[in-house]
């Protein structure tokens, strides 16, 4: 089962996704919302609310819910601008939309969330329990938004997140080759699905990757996540051809890792490595990263494990 994205990773897929992504994924959960609202209301009030009160009441949360991905995209645009104010635009939204809902249905239904009863015990019972409610609500959407718009979206958030550190990296080793001429090599390795049936959990196969590999490096060589399936590794005053003896053994180890080889297995995945060599005519890091990934895809369409760019 695929891990819960956190906080960072949420805000790159949150701010890399098309708006046509992020409305689907809100519509999937407004008439998911509606349906259960509806039963809810229809079974605990009959025929004695108003029929336009409880349409009323729906299309606020359906709106409340179609409109909540744009509501925690600005939610996170306002935040980068004030990163010490709680700001928060969709819990008042589901908040408004419970309101207005019991503005309609209220007191044309006997008790709105047991509204009547709540009042008898203290005048600010109804609002509290209306406040809870809407939290409730907002956990639950935001835990549902962000697992149905990982699998709906095509953007790589790790990617995303990992591009600005991988330039950081690479920096100071890019500019020794292009202007001391200091060879350096990049190795791509990727965990690609071995079939379509079963687990294909990439991202734990790469965290797992990651974590086999780190404890096999020189203090001068570099390891980082590139993307959800993808380690790239970096070894400095290498070039290609240094570079086959250490690649050769960085995969035998790996092999030899039982953790990372049960979480192959679990993930239904295999490796794929791809080297490539700093060269004259890339122009920026970016060009390297192109180079070891087109590496790493000729083995996958090879049916080999390790391919160096020549």
């Amino acid at each position: 089962m695929p891990r819960p994205i956190d906080r960072q990773e949420r805000e790159a897929l949150l701010t890399a996704t098309q708006t046509s992504v992020i409305l689907k994924t809100g519509a999937i959960i407004a008439a998911v919302t509606v349906l259960v609202a509806g039963a809810i209301l229809i079974l605990r009030y009959g025929g004695r609310a108003d029929s336009f009160a409880l349409a009323a009441q729906l299309l606020l949360l359906a709106a409340a819910a179609v409109s909540g991905g744009l509501l925690l995209r600005l939610e996170l645009s306002l935040r980068s601008r004030r990163p010490k104010l709680p700001i928060a635009v969709f819990f008042p939204a589901v908040f408004l939309a419970f309101l207005l809902g019991l503005a309609a249905l209220y007191p044309s239904a006997p008790s709105y969330l047991e509204t009547a009863a709540l009042a008898e015990v203290s005048p600010v019972m109804p609002l509290t329990v209306l406040i809870v409610v809407s939290a409730a609500y907002g956990w639950a959407y935001r835990a549902v938004f962000f697992a149905l718009l990982a699998n709906l979206s095509a953007v790589d958030y790790i990617k995303e997140i990992a591009g600005p550190e991988f330039a950081d990296q690479i920096h100071i080793y890019w500019d020794g080759a292009v202007r001391y001429g200091d060879p350096v090599a990049l190795i791509m390795i990727r965990a690609v699905p071995r079939s379509n049936a079963g687990s294909t959990d990439l991202d734990s196969a790469a965290e797992a990757l990651q974590r086999a590999i780190t404890p096999h490096l020189r203090r001068s060589d570099r390891c980082g996540r590139y993307a959800r399936d993808t380690v790239w590794v970096l070894f400095a005053r290498t070039n290609a051809a240094l570079a086959e003896v250490p690649v050769q053994r960085l995969l035998e180890r790996l092999h030899r890792n039982s953790e990372l080889q049960d979480c192959l297995d679990r993930c239904n995945a295999a490796l794929r490595c791809g080297v490539a060599a700093y060269e004259r005519r890339m122009q920026s890091p970016q060009d390297l990263a192109a180079a070891a990934l087109a590496a790493a895809d000729e083995a996958e369409r090879k049916g080999h494990e390790l391919q160096f760019r020549r």
